[in-house]
């Protein structure tokens, strides 16, 4: 009987299994190769997927001195929202500034009028993407307050397709200041106990695997799926 071809959904839970079983730890690893073989078993890989691009079809928009406002956002997701300023600069060349309201910020883009509606859509579903991945991403277990910058860092180069230089480092964790104790004594700080899934997938490689799916326009609720079951690791469905 012939196997049903792999669909994109497939093709990509694979390809998180594949990365599960060559960097997880010793128990993951043996989860995500019986859940592959399982995949292989079912499923035909052999043809080859088409690939898509959020970026085709969308040209550098007209310069203007004037800026107008291209997106809106809370205060609470601009770090998230700054990713949509960096692709206005890195993948359009076009000049943009935030402005404080009420509410947060706005983007204002130096556009023409047109090319500003134009952009609104496509600012709105990615920030709104970003957002939706970001949400999943820092609602998984184990995951830290800090682990959020390094996770947006690595989703934005893989958006943009930028490769890290040869011996650069991994986007780390926020320092965070140290009080010092009373009386200039030490205080012996009890060992942290590092939750499972700390070692295995940092928070910057799984940024750029969401970032990787988003400019291949994957749908956003598969995305966000994909970024579930990496945090939730490899005992997930």
């Amino acid at each position: 009987m012939k196997k049903p071809s792999a669909t994109v959904t497939i093709r990509r839970r694979r390809d998180h299994l594949a990365e599960m079983a060559a960097r997880g730890t010793t128990h993951e690893r043996t989860i995500a190769s019986e859940k592959l073989a399982r995949l292989d078993a079912r499923f035909d890989f052999s043809a080859e997927e088409v690939a898509a691009d959020i970026f085709v079809g969308w040209s550098r928009p007209a310069h203007a001195r004037l800026a107008e406002p291209v997106l809106r956002v809370k205060q609470e997701w601009l770090d998230a929202a700054n990713l949509v300023k960096w692709v206005f600069q890195d993948q359009f060349d076009a000049a943009s500034a935030w402005r404080t309201t009420d509410e947060g910020a706005e983007l204002l883009l130096h556009a023409e009028k047109a090319d500003i509606k134009r952009f609104r859509p496509f600012a709105k579903n990615l920030y709104e993407t970003i957002v939706a991945a970001c949400a999943v991403f820092s609602s998984g277990r184990d995951v830290r307050a800090l682990d959020r910058a390094p996770f947006l860092n690595g989703l934005y180069d893989g958006l943009i397709d930028e490769p890290r230089a040869v011996g650069a480092m991994v986007p780390g964790f926020s320092p965070v200041a140290k009080k010092k104790p009373a009386g200039g004594k030490k205080r012996r700080k009890p060992s942290a106990v590092l939750p499972p899934n700390s070692a295995t997938i940092h928070p910057y490689d799984l940024g750029r695997d969401a970032g990787k799916k988003l400019r291949m326009a994957t749908p956003r609720d598969e995305l966000c799926e994909s970024v579930r079951l990496a945090v939730a690791g490899p005992d997930a469905e």
